[in-house]
């Protein structure tokens, strides 16, 4: 059956796999759904780090971060990952604004640090990553009263998945995500996207276009019908 837990069997990467490594801003939900991929293919070395519960998970803290654990330094001589150039680096994060308003100066400011530097990008929802959760399964751009509040969109999605996203299994429908996803992905002024649209689907591009990771999703989807898909 389709959604069971990860219906595939891990893969060592090769020693010329292309390398992403991904930083996302939730603790859980976000860091669970990348690690689906960890070992899908040969091809794809996929490290999706692991926050502490002491990390600073601003967008702020999630560039220091990343830079402390990608870039070797005379400060840093001794980086977490073997980051070379060439490898890619995504930062997943959402737009919603904290209670001290500095999130968006935050947001600002990162997307010109990685705008520096190659294969540097950034995956943003508005406002959380829930946006992109939704459009696993739905192609209209939803219309809700708080629409802009996160905690509104952690519960709509929980009624629109029955049972609730499973980041253990409903990955598998990554590419319903993106083809529902990019049509309704627009900027504001700011760079930002527009309210109730995700950037997530370039990342999850950048995923599927390695190896047979996409024949290998849409081997297993062929397997089940359409109604199995969200049950």
């Amino acid at each position: 059956m389709l959604l069971r837990n990860r219906p595939f069997e891990r893969e060592e990467p090769e020693r010329s796999a292309t390398k992403i490594y991904i930083f996302c801003e939730g603790k859980d939900r976000e860091f669970k759904y990348f690690q689906y991929f960890e070992g899908i293919d040969s091809r794809l070395n996929l490290i999706v780090h692991e926050l502490d519960s002491s990390d600073d998970n601003s967008p702020k803290g999630l560039w220091l971060l990343a830079q402390n654990s990608l870039i070797k330094s005379d400060e840093n001589l001794e980086p977490k990952y073997d980051y070379r150039e060439g490898d890619k680096v995504w930062i997943v994060l959402d737009t919603d604004e904290d209670n001290t308003n500095s999130r968006k100066p935050q947001l600002i400011d990162l997307r010109a640090y990685c705008d520096k530097l190659m294969n540097w990008n950034i995956a943003q929802s508005n406002p959380c990553f829930e946006v992109w959760l939704y459009y696993h399964q739905e192609k209209s751009k939803p219309d809700f009263e708080g629409l802009e509040v996160s905690n509104k969109w952690k519960s709509f999605v929980g009624k629109i998945v029955k049972g609730g996203f499973n980041p253990r299994k409903h990955p598998i429908l990554i590419q319903y995500a993106i083809r529902n996803s990019e049509p309704h992905f627009q900027v504001n002024n700011d760079g930002f996207p527009v309210l109730a649209t995700t950037e997530v689907f370039k990342l999850a591009k950048d995923i599927l276009t390695i190896g047979k990771i996409k024949d290998k999703i849409n081997s297993e989807i062929l397997k089940n019908n359409e109604e199995e898909l969200f049950s």
